[in-house]
């Protein structure tokens, strides 16, 4: 039995799909068109219209009963009850998507530009692409920083969006469309100690767990260069791994580790993946969420209280590279950094040399303790 209710979720009006499943509905939900899954209700959804609903009664009811509760009064927060506004349910331009894929953008900035374009668009309804001033681009980004207090990078990427549509698919004048940016934050990066790495791997007990995060840690790799390695990416011989379309669309070569290789071969010989390295459900590409669930409950299982994601470990990879004497210039080209500033930061979270170094409230308690002893003496 599937079950469908109202959603009130992101400021949209959605229909969640909850029930016990059969795999036959999963595989149907999942290729239904502009299904989305929402961490935080822990259910499918799509957006609501008549045509996308009766649509998805027609594709799951032939698997077996459909129940669509309607009930406001019961399913709908209180927030649409009390007539708030909820979002126009808008449609991007058509060439907007298909210029990104033609500059051959990859598939999360693509998502990424239609979501932030798309909630420009929904703030401003309803005026339309063409009524698109400088002032309204102005007074949107002054309703992201007071009302919805975004980051400075959420900041950024609804600029960026904006932009491509003006600048790229408009083909207007950047000068025009030039909006200042805020300065960025320089946070430093979130590091594990080699322990800490030792205590993760140590509580990560699934043999393809276990391989993705060597693979992340022992070649510092990015997750999305994680989820595009096939089989042949691994060079055993030469201990070698090929990042294909990196960052920026480049190639590059990186560490492989004979202990992460001995793990991987062992997982291939049991799982026997097809076109990807580490697949997902029905031969599909990996997802970068699985991968981050990996890695905190193993940090949970570890113990580990530090907030961290698969960056983490390729932060660590740099640092420990570093701490252990690696010339900056290595660790750069095996990260794939476009400027050597980038892999600098590393230096500022590294315990290189800190060893040597004693605080100063140590040095007095020290010279008290000298002290003490002296008296003592005499």
């Amino acid at each position: 039995m599937v079950i469908l209710r109202p959603l009130f979720h992101r400021q949209q009006l959605c229909v969640s799909i909850q029930g016990n499943f059969s795999s036959d509905v999963n595989l149907a939900i999942r290729a239904f068109e502009g299904r989305r899954y929402s961490a935080t209700h822990r259910c499918w959804y799509i957006l609501y219209s008549e045509g996308a609903l009766s649509l998805l009664c027609n594709v799951l009811g032939a698997f077996g009963e459909v129940i669509f509760c309607d009930n406001p009064e019961q399913d709908l927060p209180a927030a649409i009850l009390a007539g708030e506004k909820v979002l126009p349910e808008v449609v991007l331009p058509a060439e907007y998507a298909a210029m990104l894929k033609t500059l051959r953008y990859s598939d999360a900035t693509l998502e990424n530009y239609c979501s932030q374009f798309k909630s420009f668009l929904q703030h401003i309804y309803p005026v339309d692409c063409q009524g698109i001033t400088v002032e309204i681009i102005q007074s949107y980004l002054l309703y992201l920083i007071d009302v919805k207090k975004v980051s400075i990078s959420t900041q950024n990427q609804a600029i960026n969006a904006i932009k491509f549509y003006l600048e790229r698919v408009q083909q207007g004048e950047r000068t025009v469309y030039y909006v200042d940016r805020p300065m960025k934050d320089r946070k430093l990066p979130t590091v594990l100690s080699e322990e800490e790495i030792q205590r993760l791997f140590l509580n990560t007990l699934n043999l393809k767990h276990r391989c993705i995060l060597y693979l992340i840690y022992s070649a510092g790799l990015r997750i999305s260069e994680l989820l595009n390695l096939q089989r042949d990416s691994l060079d055993a011989d030469r201990g070698l791994i090929y990042v294909r379309c990196g960052k920026g669309k480049k190639d590059r070569i990186t560490l492989l580790s004979r202990v992460a290789y001995a793990y991987v071969c062992e997982y291939l010989e049991l799982y026997k993946p097809g076109r990807w390295l580490f697949e997902g459900p029905g031969g599909e590409m990996y997802s970068s969420r699985s991968v981050n669930s990996i890695i905190k409950r193993s940090c949970r299982l570890a113990g580990i209280n530090k907030r961290v994601s698969a960056h983490t470990l390729r932060h660590s990879f740099a640092t420990h590279l570093l701490e252990r004497g690696t010339d900056l210039r290595y660790i750069q080209t095996l990260l794939g950094h476009e400027s050597s500033r980038t892999t600098e930061r590393y230096t500022h979270v590294t315990k290189k040399g800190f060893e040597m170094l004693i605080s100063p409230l140590d040095n007095l308690e020290r010279t008290r303790t000298l002290l003490s002893a002296t008296n003592k003496g005499i």
